[in-house]
């Protein structure tokens, strides 16, 4: 699995994230990432990265 240079989480710490009885706001802080995705984080049921592909091409 490729991880992006400047990506600041990998799938270790994304299930960190999940598995974690921490708020989302201290999760954000301990992490140094955006409140927006420690969420994502937490409710996704993967760790691993989605496609930016869409799921159907409009044709």
């Amino acid at each position: 699995m490729n991880i992006h240079p400047n990506a600041r989480t990998t799938p270790k710490i994304r299930a960190e994230i999940k598995e974690s009885t921490l708020t989302t706001t201290q999760k954000a802080e301990k992490h140094n990432i955006g409140f927006k995705t420690a969420k994502k984080w937490e409710t996704r049921e993967e760790t691993t990265d989605k496609s930016h592909r869409p799921n159907k091409l409009q044709t």
